[in-house]
């Protein structure tokens, strides 16, 4: 089973601890994104972006300045659902987990993008773009393992990818966008909506 490793502008201090903390359990696949390719064409991270809105780092056309962003990206060749902390290692959980508050810390109040995808039957994508207080990060980074409690009642049966963003008004995870058979549905006031009917 093949985990993925994907960033830009980390240290390569911080990406040997990253590969080595996950070769414990998986093969892995490093990919550097280079400065001059487009975040949201490698990524679709306007998934995320709702978190800055009012931040500095929007440029006029409503994008993130790519220059300023550090990106982590980590897709887990598992299943998300109440066993995935036991597929991990409890230990190894916990240590990813710090790792990666530890490198949104050092990158002080320049903006940071990260995003764990889980690739089981179901690919669960949860992502955020942010900047600002580091507790509020943590909150989402500790709350990625709650979500396994409460997806069964917001997921759509035949959806092959749904994404969660962090809401910060409500300081939770919460559905974004499902994809089914190509049609993107979006969650919107406690129901899913198809964003293709206009």
């Amino acid at each position: 089973m093949y985990a993925r490793l994907v960033h830009r502008s980390l240290s390569q201090a911080e990406v040997e601890v990253l590969f080595n903390l996950l070769s414990e359990r998986f093969e892995v696949v490093e990919e550097i994104i280079r400065d001059d390719e487009e975040e949201e064409v490698v990524f679709g991270w306007d998934e995320g972006y709702e978190s800055i809105s009012n931040s500095s780092s929007i440029s006029k056309g409503g994008r993130i300045d790519s220059m300023l962003m550090s990106i982590l990206s980590i897709d887990l060749p598992i299943q998300y659902d109440a066993n995935f902390v036991k597929d991990i290692g409890f230990e190894r959980w916990e240590a990813l987990k710090e790792v990666i508050k530890n490198i949104r810390w050092r990158r002080g109040k320049g903006v940071f993008a990260f995003r764990l995808r889980f690739l089981g039957s179901q690919t669960i994508v949860f992502s955020i773009v942010y900047r600002g207080s580091g507790k509020v990060f943590n909150k989402a980074i500790e709350g990625i393992e709650y979500v396994v409690d409460t997806i069964q009642f917001r997921s759509i049966p035949d959806a092959k990818e749904i994404w969660f963003v962090f809401s910060r008004e409500e300081m939770r995870w919460r559905p974004r966008s499902a994809y089914i058979d190509g049609k993107e549905y979006r969650y919107v006031e406690g129901r899913w909506n198809n964003n293709n009917i206009t």
